[in-house]
């Protein structure tokens, strides 16, 4: 039968390889791995829109992270309470986000930024699912397409809960429900 288009298994194929044979690294270049912080049951996490910190839910309450020095600044042990809301995906700050609303991605859905202002992005495929790879590219690369990975590298392999930029693209994060990576963008 004929048909204008590629048959999908061939393409799958072709895509996979070209991802297989997309380095990987620690920190993309002009990046650095700024912290590896274990948070059981982790659910959800959110930057904030005015400052350096990110915002990690848990089953176990709330903390914040200073992406700067990759500290935790402040910790709560209260259990889901108003200051969560699963259904807007938004949680209260606490610490120096104290009053803040934060959007939140996670279990119960969202997303982060996956582009920064600097036209750098994300990309996540599962080649062996149920782990996920995520592919940081540098401005109009892609990790997908042929002729266009130059510069693109992995930087993350496991189940993947949330992943992404902060509001101004100077960090970026990736979640499972056991920890939360930060990276942080060189000053130029």
């Amino acid at each position: 039968m004929f048909s204008w288009f590629k048959p999908k298994q061939n393409n799958r194929e072709e895509v996979a390889d070209r991802l297989r044979h997309i380095e990987t690294v620690f920190a993309p270049e002009g990046w650095e791995r700024r912290a590896e912080i274990a948070v059981g049951g982790l659910s959800e996490i959110g930057f904030a829109k005015t400052t350096h910190h990110l915002l990690v839910v848990s089953s176990n309450g709330r903390g914040v992270i200073d992406c700067q020095t990759g500290e935790r600044v402040a910790r709560d042990y209260e259990e889901y309470g108003s200051w969560y809301d699963s259904l807007n995906m938004t949680c209260l700050g606490i610490g120096p986000l104290d009053g803040e609303l934060i959007s939140i991605a996670g279990l119960c859905g969202g997303g982060l930024p996956v582009c920064n202002r600097y036209g750098e992005s994300l990309e996540v495929a599962a080649l062996e699912w149920p782990d996920e790879d995520v592919y940081f590219c540098p401005p109009n690369k892609s990790a997908f397409i042929n002729g266009h990975q130059a510069g693109c590298c992995r930087i993350f392999r496991d189940q993947i809960l949330s992943m992404g930029f902060s509001w101004n693209g100077e960090f970026m994060a990736v979640a499972t429900s056991s920890d939360v990576t930060v990276w942080q963008r060189y000053s130029t």
